[in-house]
């Protein structure tokens, strides 16, 4: 006779090993908010009902592990299309508890069925907090916790989550500076620049313990600096750097209105190098500087021409980028470009570090002209890992600039140039094309964003450009 005691020992001694990093409760939870979340979750009507455990997370809080098991292999998941079969099968008895949990947690249900370790049979589902649909994830095994844990935080469910949050606050953010009237131009400076000194420890622990809000303004200036200088970032670029983030030190709001700095460090730290810690090599600052431009339209005033994530992916893919690629980047704006194709490079490495060290080192080129554009630009790098990225302050058509890139033998190069703002003055978008091409080496691959009009073009200079072009 089918036993399903044998069944929750097993899940209970496979999960007893990390017990240092979880809580594995059996039926009922001594947390007051997952108590009262199933108080309605009963499988054969509205009264409380429990799963066989409940696990939570020390460190993610917000993470919760359901499991409803059964005996026998047959009783694993009913046939039906809702999965509503609840008291009868492992796996809708796991779905309408994480039902009921996703209300306020991010939850991993696990229907288990069978008696010894070698007919067990194991299927994860995924339910994001607030959300109404959940996904299959993972295998048909039981994981460790680290697995389970880095399994959530590398969904593609989970990002999307995160994504949308990152997205919200930097609205609202947006909003709040601009009430403190910081200029859309300063806005990402200003966000990259608390990032990078929270990276400092001492910094972190005691920036709440400033006096006045001056000589927090002036802490933030100086760490940030000493970060880059640690970086072993060229005298060249610091100097430009301070120069950029030295607005904040005189700002009359973040210099002088008590707590308007605190608490906008405290809230990123929480809202967005959360985001980064989560999601290695995603461009958090050029998504932040798109929306800090995006309701005053300065972008077009300002010649920058801004390239979201999934374009920049886009373009490593139809590249594909690996980890013998050398890329080059003539308008490297925000380093968009240069950070998705670390990203697939990094990818392609698999976790060798020593070839990691090489891409940061020697793998990633980009010019930039516009020097407030260049510290963002130099400031996202830092903060993807990279203190020792290739990035030139300059025309990329300057001599100097073109003979020390082609020293890198680029074989891809990537770019979306900023577009005429003046018909008559304004460096034709093609050109920026035939000043990369320039840089690459033979058979080298150039992917670019260009006005419709470059292609459509029947005379004049567009037509010649076009020519030495294609």
């Amino acid at each position: 006779m089918a036993n399903e005691s044998k069944t929750e020992l097993l899940v209970y001694d496979h999960f007893k090993k990390f017990e240092d990093k979880i809580t594995i409760e059996p039926k009922k939870s001594s947390n007051p908010a997952i108590d009262k979340l199933l108080q309605n979750a009963s499988k054969k009507g509205k009264n409380k009902g429990y799963p066989e455990y409940i696990i939570s997370f020390n460190e993610y809080p917000d993470l919760l592990i359901v499991i409803e098991c059964k005996a026998d292999n047959i009783k694993h998941q009913s046939n039906t299309p809702k999965f509503d079969k609840y008291a009868d099968f492992a796996v809708d008895g796991a779905l309408l508890y994480a039902s009921f949990l996703q209300k306020e947690y991010n939850v991993i249900a696990i229907g288990i069925s069978g008696e010894t370790k070698k007919d067990l049979k194991v299927s994860h589902f995924l339910f994001l907090k607030e959300q109404k649909n959940y996904t299959t994830i993972f295998d048909d095994k039981l994981l460790d916790i680290d697995s389970y844990v880095q399994g959530f935080l590398k969904s593609p469910e989970k990002f999307k989550q995160d994504y949308e949050s990152l997205i919200k606050y930097s609205k609202e953010l947006n909003e709040e500076l601009q009430n403190k009237k910081v200029k859309e131009n300063q806005r990402s400076l200003l966000i990259s620049g608390i990032m990078i000194a929270l990276d400092n420890r001492v910094f972190s622990k005691t920036y709440k313990e400033h006096t006045t809000p001056k000589d927090l303004a002036d802490s933030l200036v100086t760490t940030v600096i000493t970060q880059l200088k640690n970086a072993k970032i060229g005298v060249n670029k610091l100097e430009n750097l301070e120069v950029a983030y030295s607005f904040i030190k005189v700002h009359g709001a973040l210099a002088n209105e008590k707590d308007v700095l605190v608490n906008l460090i405290k809230n990123i730290d929480e809202k967005v190098n959360s985001f980064i810690r989560s999601h290695k090599y995603f461009d958090v600052l050029s998504e932040f500087y798109i929306e800090f431009l995006r309701k005053s339209n300065s972008d077009k005033g300002l010649g920058i021409v801004l390239t979201p994530h999934h374009i920049t992916d886009l373009f490593n893919a139809i590249a594909g980028t690996n980890k013998e690629s050398i890329v080059f980047d003539n308008c490297t704006g925000t380093s968009g470009f240069l950070v998705s194709a670390m990203r697939a490079m990094f990818k392609d490495a698999k976790g060798d570090i020593t070839r990691e060290d090489n891409i940061k080192q020697k793998q990633l080129i980009g010019i930039e002209a516009q020097s407030d554009i260049y510290a963002l630009a130099c400031s996202n790098m830092y903060l993807q890992g990279d203190g020792k990225s290739n990035l030139i302050y300059g025309s990329c058509f300057e001599e100097i600039h073109i003979k020390k890139v082609k020293t890198f033998n680029p074989n891809i190069g990537f770019l979306n140039p900023p577009y005429k703002a003046n018909k008559k003055k304004d460096t034709e978008e093609l050109e920026f094309v035939l000043n990369n091409l320039e840089c690459l080496v033979p058979n080298g691959t150039c992917i670019a964003i260009i006005p419709m009009q470059c292609a459509l073009a029947q005379k004049g200079k567009i037509l010649e450009l076009k020519k030495n072009t294609f």
